[in-house]
């Protein structure tokens, strides 16, 4: 029970991390730098910070992995990076904040859905009615009196799509391996954003270029700096540790509490009021998140880590 609170706790603390992102992101765009220029700092930032510490802590050998650990990582930061964070911010290039916000919050249900083939831990009757109500919250809160959806972009349907799959698959693919073999959160922070990080540096290089670097201003730089630390280093080092402890469909339940700190932090930093749909779409999402705490009776804390991933 300690255990399965322990990755409550720590679910929720990535949520509240990444919602600092969105107000931070909007004053960034708005200085002319690209949230992909963003993402890739984010990757390297994380790379930066963490292999020190790991070199430090336990010495050079933790750089030679085996070449299925590295599989591992280099999918990992795939899914988290590219496909995450990527496909999202490629999906506002072409859609609406609303239309890209309903998609992209169909995560936990795709999740859901993903957690009784991939990691076997079949959801329960109230995690299912919390990820059709957070769908709910976010139409209704966010989305419903918009004048959109009247000619849906396709490739911004399908970034957004990708994003699903990004951050889905993230989910069930570490809780997978967690439960078969003992994850070093760390070292998976490390590879994961190294990993990702130099794929979008290729992709952003060869496709939208560089030319937004001289819109950084010191101002900017220091706010993407605090990106990186709350929006990467901090809520994906809790989003992996809660994955050790409670099922993917759980986690992406509570990571949905981002949204509710996002509106909350941009009516403070930048002093937007939220409108009455707004306020009634994060009390539904609030609401679908204690539904998701409340632990199932079959879910027992009974794994043992193997040798899956070993040579």
């Amino acid at each position: 029970m300690k255990k399965y609170w322990t990755g409550v706790v720590l679910a929720l603390a990535a949520a509240v991390c990444w919602g600092i992102m969105s107000p931070i992101a909007k004053i960034v765009s708005a200085a002319g730098v690209s949230l992909m220029t963003a993402m890739v700092y984010r990757g390297f930032f994380v790379a930066a910070t963490v292999g020190p510490l790991l070199y430090v802590t336990k010495g050079a050998s933790i750089f030679r992995q085996s070449p299925r650990f590295l599989k591992f990582y280099m999918l990992s930061g795939f899914l988290t990076v590219v496909a995450s964070g990527g496909g999202f911010l490629m999906s506002l290039e072409y859609l609406t904040v609303a239309e890209a916000l309903i998609v992209h919050y169909m995560f936990p249900l795709v999740t859901l859905a993903g957690s009784c083939f991939i990691t076997h831990e079949k959801p329960t009757r109230l995690q299912v009615l919390a990820g059709f109500m957070i769908v709910l919250g976010v139409y209704v809160g966010m989305v419903s009196g918009e004048k959109s959806f009247a000619g849906l972009s396709v490739p911004g349907m399908m970034w957004g799509i990708f994003a699903v799959i990004g951050i889905s698959g993230q989910s069930l693919v570490v809780r997978r391996v967690a439960r078969e073999v003992e994850i070093d959160q760390i070292v998976l922070l490390f590879y994961g954003h190294l990993f990702g990080a130099i794929m979008l540096l290729v992709g952003k290089t060869f496709f939208m270029g560089w030319s937004d670097l001289a819109n950084i201003t010191p101002q900017v730089f220091m706010l993407m700096n605090v990106q990186s630390l709350a929006g990467s280093l901090f809520a994906f080092g809790c989003f992996y540790t809660a994955l050790k402890y409670i099922p993917a469909a759980t986690v992406s339940l509570l990571c949905t509490l981002e949204i509710v700190t996002a509106v909350a932090l941009t009516a403070l930093l930048l002093s937007i009021i939220p409108t009455a749909r707004e306020v009634f779409g994060c009390a539904v999402i609030m609401l679908a998140v204690v539904f998701a705490t409340v632990k199932p009776k079959e879910y027992r804390e009974n794994s043992t880590p193997g040798q899956a991933l070993q040579e």
